[in-house]
């Protein structure tokens, strides 16, 4: 069988299982994830390299679903492949390959098999949890920044829903792609002019889509989605690509409903196939197995997935030990201001004690929205530029960027203004609910800036930070650690704290969000 033949069979056979799973659940959307067959048959059992036993290996290559409701066939193939899962609430001991019968527990209470990519509860595939629609591909660029640091190969794949590129954060992600040159992050549009409730918008459209992303400073390759001499044409380049500094995306027509013609149209979103039609669904897809000509195949052998080359030695999660608060300040050279009795600002102890950190431990990265001579994050952008950066005004972007350096093993401290971290909660509340470890720092909280005006003052920042203080995460932790110190060196003292607050995970080592202002 050649290599078109069996895609072509496997889409099938995958659309098939997300069909039925769907069904089985009452809900979910089948149509969506039948229009990923294709790409999500070519990356999963051809073009990533990983290990289905081991999906922690932090040297494989990663795949994030920003639209997240498709992931039923995600679920289909990582069945298939006996991908390793976490039975809810147990150990990491307990891993098991995920069987057929785990797929059709999709979205029942105490499966793994959750309604949206989730990591904490038993699906380690899943490097964030995802479905907020135009988070997934900061989250990928947080993992190709950080294989970039440890000089890794391993490339990130990101599938984004026409629709879903409405959302600004898309663009944010765009910017920060080409601005860091991440050659290794690959964004694959999902065009299959299908919202919800309505067709995209000519913006969405994938001519519109491919013009918005040249002009953004990328190679774009415009495929049919259900073509896999396309899918495979087109990651091939990636190879060329990485010689130079503009990242590729991909844009994929695509089919919503693909193979099942009851299927396609408008009115299918989130619409799961009725128990009485669920074998004519099937039988339509079987006919289109028989129209490819491979209609009683099965793929034996034609495709492979390789194995990720690098070997990342696990970090051992030791205390990190800083400075002293004198020799903090010194480091930065405050020494001579302490020294006179003059007041020490709580930010420029923080900014000393983000450089204490990052010379007593690498995997402390900094990340900050265009403030850092504000926040005084510059002080650990200049001493360690490659563990630094820059997010630009764009708050959404940075949070969801560290959630993926998170993911990557890393400790990232995001900072800016308290205020503007309000544009970024529900970004915050995702990477809480994926595990992320994450440090938010924000500067003049409160009413500190009053008389530059409302615009700069940040009122419900204790409220909503406080709020997350009273559930627990998944690890039987508070959610959140909310801290608001008095001083200088409580602020130094804190921001020591907040780097070792790492919450051993149910099944892996996951490190749970913190708060300090």
């Amino acid at each position: 069988m050649s290599f078109e033949s069996a895609v072509n069979r496997k889409a099938v056979d995958i659309g098939k299982l997300s069909v039925e799973m769907t069904t089985a659940a009452g809900s979910g959307h089948p149509s969506t994830a039948l229009s990923l067959a294709h790409l999500i048959t070519v990356l999963m059992y051809h073009q990533m390299r990983w290990d289905p036993k081991n999906p922690w290996d932090l040297a494989s290559d990663r795949l994030v679903l920003s639209e997240g409701h498709a992931v039923p066939i995600l679920y289909a193939a990582y069945a298939d492949l006996g991908g390793v899962i976490v039975p809810l609430g147990k150990g990491k001991e307990a891993a098991r390959p995920m069987t057929r019968e785990d797929a059709l527990s999709l979205r029942a209470i105490g499966s793994p098999i959750d309604g949206h990519p989730h990591p904490q509860v038993g699906f380690p595939f899943a490097d964030a949890a995802t479905g907020s629609l135009g988070q997934g591909l900061s989250v990928a660029a947080g993992l190709g920044a950080a294989a970039r640091m440890d000089k890794t190969d391993r490339n990130i794949y990101c599938i984004i829903g026409d629709g879903e590129s409405r959302e600004g954060q898309i663009w944010e992600a765009c910017d920060f792609i080409v601005d860091h040159a991440l050659t290794n992050v690959v964004p694959i549009f999902n065009c299959n002019d299908l919202a919800q409730s309505d067709y995209v918008s000519p913006q969405q459209s994938y001519q519109g889509l491919a013009d918005k992303l040249k002009a953004f400073g990328f190679i774009v390759r415009v495929i049919d989605g259900h073509c896999p001499n396309d899918i495979q044409e087109a990651l091939n380049e990636l190879h060329v690509v990485q010689n130079g500094k503009r990242p590729l995306a991909i844009v994929a027509r695509t089919v919503k409903g693909w193979g099942a013609a009851s299927e396609q149209g408008m009115g299918k979103h989130g619409t799961p196939v009725k128990k009485d039609k669920l074998g004519e669904t099937l039988g339509e897809l079987e006919q289109t197995a028989k129209d490819l000509g491979v209609g009683g195949y099965q793929v034996v052998g034609e495709l492979k997935i390789s194995a990720p080359k690098a070997k990342i030695a696990p970090v051992a999660k030791t205390p990190i030990k800083i400075k002293s608060f004198a020799d903090g300040l010194a480091g930065v050279g405050l020494d001579k201001d302490l020294a006179a009795g003059k007041p020490i600002a709580p930010r420029k102890a923080y900014g000393a004690a983000l450089v204490a950190l990052g010379e007593a431990d690498n995997r402390i990265i900094g990340l900050d929205a265009d403030v850092k001579n504000s926040t005084h994050a510059e002080w650990f952008a200049k001493k360690f530029p490659a563990q630094f950066l820059e997010c630009k005004i764009a708050e959404q972007n940075m949070v969801s960027v560290a959630a993926g350096v998170s993911a990557a093993g890393k400790i990232p401290f995001c900072s800016t203004f308290a205020k503007f971290v309000v544009r970024a909660y529900d970004q915050v509340e995702m990477a809480i609910i994926g595990g992320a470890n994450l440090k938010v720092t924000g500067t003049h909280a409160g009413v500190t800036l009053a008389a530059d005006g409302p615009s700069q003052m940040s009122l419900p920042d204790a409220a909503f930070f406080r709020s997350f203080c009273h559930v627990t995460n998944f690890n039987g932790q508070p959610a959140v650690r909310y801290f608001f110190p008095s001083d200088a060196i409580s602020t130094y003292k804190i921001t020591e704290l907040m780097a070792n607050l790492l919450t051993a995970g149910r099944y892996q080592d996951s490190l749970q969000t913190r708060r300090n202002l």
